[in-house]
C-alpha cells in the first residue's frame, strides 16, 4: 500500500516538474560563425539576450469573446449587446424554472389520480384525508394550472 502511494506521489513531482519548465525563460545567442541558438541556460562564454516566456496559451473561444468584446466597446454597441446577453439569460432562468414547475404540477396530478387515499395539509398545517369531491377539485386545479403555463 505504501508502495503506491509513493509511486503516485513520485509521478506529481515529476509532472510538477514538467510543467514548470514548460514556461522556462530562453535564451538567444549569436555565436562566432553568425549562427543563432536558442537555449534554456545561458552560455557561459557569451552575451545572451533573455526571452521571456509566452503567458499561458488561451482557449479559442475565450480569446473570441474578448475579441468580440473589444471590438463592441470601440463601435459603441457593447452596451446594447451586453442588455441583449442580459435579457437572454433572464429569458433562459425564466424557461428554466417554468419547465421545473410544469414537472413538479405534473408529478403532483399524477400523484392524485394514482393515490385517491393521498393525505393533504391544511391551512392551519394539519394533515387530512380529502374526500373525493376535494380530490377530483385539486385534480381539476392542477389541469388548469397545466393548461395555462405548460402547453
Amino acid at each position: 500500500m505504501f508502495i503506491q502511494y509513493l509511486r503516485h506521489t513520485c509521478l506529481l513531482f515529476v509532472l510538477l516538474a514538467f510543467n514548470n519548465a514548460s514556461f522556462a525563460d530562453i535564451y538567444k545567442w549569436v555565436d562566432d560563425e553568425g549562427n543563432t541558438h536558442y537555449s534554456q541556460q545561458a552560455p557561459r562564454d557569451q552575451q545572451a539576450d533573455l526571452i521571456k516566456a509566452p503567458p499561458p496559451a488561451r482557449s479559442a473561444n475565450d480569446a473570441q469573446k474578448e475579441i468580440d468584446t473589444l471590438i463592441e466597446k470601440q463601435s459603441g454597441t457593447f452596451e446594447t449587446k451586453e442588455e441583449e446577453r442580459r435579457l437572454a439569460r433572464e429569458v433562459a432562468e425564466d424557461d428554466k424554472k417554468r419547465e421545473e414547475y410544469c414537472l413538479r404540477n405534473k408529478h403532483n396530478l399524477q400523484q392524485y389520480q394514482d393515490n385517491p387515499g393521498r393525505r393533504m395539509i391544511d391551512s392551519d398545517g394539519n394533515i387530512i384525508a380529502p374526500d373525493e369531491e376535494q380530490r377530483i377539485q385539486k385534480i381539476a386545479e392542477i389541469q388548469a394550472r397545466l393548461a395555462k403555463h405548460c402547453q
